[in-house]
């Protein structure tokens, strides 16, 4: 049986590395106990978890938002922004290859607030070239 916990559809996450991955899990019986990307032990199975780990180590959330679901604001991020708008924000700033790249400029260019556009500028430490 394969558990998907992550909207990503994968069912594993590493801290170690940052990777999400699958694993074979059988019922109450996890098959797999480290990374296979870096080796690390200490894996997540759930988005409890992830949360978990980012409010102790002070990371926002949104720094993961494709393991949330897609159309709801990810839970404890400072950017009140859903992983759909995250992902188009992110496109939108990595496809811009004329100046100005401002918050405004994205913010005109996809149907999210210019203030979650700003937050999510702050939480991926993102420069405005005006």
């Amino acid at each position: 049986m394969n558990n998907t916990n992550f909207a990503n559809g994968f069912n594993c996450f590493c801290p170690d590395c940052g990777s999400f991955f699958n694993v074979q899990v059988k019922p109450d019986d996890i098959v797999v106990s480290f990374c296979s990307f870096c080796g690390g032990e200490d894996l997540f199975f759930s988005i409890d978890e992830l949360l978990d780990y980012c409010y102790e180590n002070g990371t926002d959330p949104v720094n993961f938002y494709s393991a949330f679901p897609l159309d709801v604001p990810i839970p404890n991020s400072c950017t009140g922004a859903t992983p759909r708008q995250t992902a188009i924000i992110l496109y939108l700033i990595a496809s811009r290859h004329d100046i100005p790249l401002t918050v405004e400029s994205i913010a005109g260019n996809c149907e999210t607030s210019r203030e979650i556009v700003k937050k999510v500028f702050e939480a991926f430490h993102i420069t405005e070239k005006p």
